[in-house]
């Protein structure tokens, strides 16, 4: 088998375990989007929230009620801040995974770029060789044709 096939088996691989990493990448990269849009919808509903309570605020409300509303307003700024602390680990997992595809790109192209050599030596092998043969066979023709010209 020629190294140039042989090379290409690794490059299939390769490129394989890179697709891999991309679909990982693109998974981890919805998986953030969705965390990120899920804490925005979190902060707006907390600041919708806190709106009305102003709004009861001034309407007049009781003092139970007011407590009620600051108390899961305090709620929703813990679960923003969990939130927020999760989407933190997930944009670092996202910077992980683009690394680590990254590098299975980078591994894939130069194993492309070391097949690619060797296609062009086993081309320029296969060249020469050809190149031999038709000299060889037209040194055969002008043999042929001299002892045919010599025996008339």
């Amino acid at each position: 088998m020629k190294r140039s096939k042989r090379l290409q088996v690794i490059v299939d691989i390769k490129a394989q375990q890179e697709q891999k990493a991309l679909e990982i990448l693109g998974q981890s990269q919805r998986q953030h989007t969705q965390m990120k849009g899920q804490v925005e919808g979190l902060t707006v509903y907390r600041k919708d929230y806190v709106d009305k309570c102003n709004a009861f605020a001034r309407d007049g409300v009781k003092v139970s009620r007011l407590i009620e509303f600051r108390s899961f307003i305090d709620k929703l700024d813990v679960a923003i801040v969990g939130q927020e602390k999760i989407l933190k680990s997930m944009e670092q997992d996202v910077l992980l995974k683009r690394r680590m595809w990254e590098m299975t790109h980078r591994g894939t192209q130069s194993i492309q770029k070391v097949r690619e050599s060797a296609l062009k030596v086993e081309q320029k092998h296969e060249d020469k060789r050809e190149q031999a043969e038709q000299d060889e066979h037209a040194s055969r023709l002008g043999r042929k044709k001299s002892t045919s010209i010599g025996s008339v």
